[in-house]
């Protein structure tokens, strides 16, 4: 069981070679071992390259043969993208498949495993899966739930604000916990924010390192707004910008985002007359997003956490005290009794902050 983990941990480092570039499907990463050395890996380079387990056998070469498969998803067994890559383990001479987890889309879900196993090889399940699901949950979540996984950040002060009166909510946060948020950025496939963050930053909404996989950067404009100076649509990298609009005109300001290499996405709106998110969330699934990392305001944050569309919650809670200012949340619950409850992971110490993250109950 030790060296079942030992392989495994470096099929799931592998997987994470394919961040991003994979999505809408999972990243996977595969280690084909003999007499306890690796002879082969591989892992998912980009959405309808060659699976993991394709990779790992071509690396391996003659080795293959009675060799043991240690994969982070289960295998496909169905035509996508690439054929099924059940068929060519079979036929490979691997005697022995490990996988840390099922795979939860229907056409899968276990009849891999079976076909594996009606063929005479070996399958041990669920090795290290625990992790396996964490590094796939925006796939889990496109799957279970039709909807990107949504990481909501906020940065506060002790008393529960994210910016001043004025609206300065440069820097709450220690360097090290901004530092942080950065690095995270390149875990997901978007980040989100509301046009109030739009007119008040004017951010880039890009990782520190720059130099692989850089996330869609999705907007929230209602009635697009958006002025064609700020940087997320004029910067180098405004092909990765998403517009969410439920406007139904503007059409030529559309079609001129558009020229410009700018994504647009219509949507729906809600019964208060703002961006149905349900619907957006919907649409960003359908463009191919499985996981965004919310760095929005008051608006954006209240209406995700009201209609209980956040899987995460990141707070970082800065030794600050204001008294007044703008709050982390707005038009949410009016007492006590409808407040939505929260389930705490253990906070740790980031600078001078504490940061915690937690998920809705």
């Amino acid at each position: 069981m030790v060296m079942h983990e030992k392989w495994m941990k470096r099929a799931l480092e592998l997987a994470e070679n394919g961040r991003g570039w994979t999505s809408p499907n999972p990243e996977v990463g595969a280690v084909l071992v003999k007499d306890g050395q690796i002879v082969g890996e591989g892992f998912h380079h980009l959405f309808g390259a060659p699976h993991a387990e394709i990779e790992a056998i071509r690396n391996a070469g003659e080795n293959v043969a009675g060799s043991t498969l240690y994969v982070s998803l289960e295998p496909c067994c169905y035509f996508g993208k690439t054929p099924p890559c059940v068929e060519t383990i079979i036929r490979s001479g691997i005697h022995e498949v490990v996988v840390a987890t099922i795979d939860p889309n229907p056409k899968v879900n276990g009849e891999g495993i079976r076909a594996l196993r009606n063929s005479g090889i070996s399958v041990t399940v669920g090795i290290l899966g625990g992790q396996a699901k964490e590094s796939n949950r925006g796939f889990f979540s496109m799957i279970q739930k039709n909807r990107p996984w949504v990481t909501l950040k906020l940065g506060l002060t002790a008393d529960g604000f994210i910016a001043d009166v004025t609206g300065k909510s440069r820097w709450i946060t220690s360097k090290p916990s901004r530092v942080y948020v950065k690095e995270q950025r390149l875990k997901y496939d978007a980040i989100m924010v509301g046009m109030g963050t739009v007119f008040k930053d004017d951010p880039s909404l890009l990782p520190e390192n720059r130099t692989g996989y850089i996330p869609y950067r999705v907007i929230l404009d209602d009635v697009l707004n958006m002025p064609f100076r700020m940087k997320l649509v004029s910067d180098e990298y405004k092909q990765r910008t998403v517009l969410v609009v439920s406007t139904g005109e503007k059409e030529e300001k559309i079609k001129q985002m558009k020229a410009l290499g700018v994504h647009v996405i219509r949507t729906e709106r809600n019964e208060l007359g703002w961006i149905d998110l349900n619907a957006a969330l919907e649409a960003l699934a359908g463009f191919g997003i499985n996981s965004i990392f919310c760095e929005g305001g008051g608006q954006v944050a209240g209406s995700l956490v009201s209609e209980r569309l956040i899987d995460e919650l990141q707070v970082f809670i800065a030794p600050k005290i204001l008294g007044t200012g703008i709050m982390a949340f707005s038009g949410l619950m009016k007492s006590l009794d409808e407040a939505i409850q929260l389930k705490w992971n253990e906070p740790v110490k980031m600078g001078e902050d504490i940061f915690i993250k937690g998920t809705l109950v």
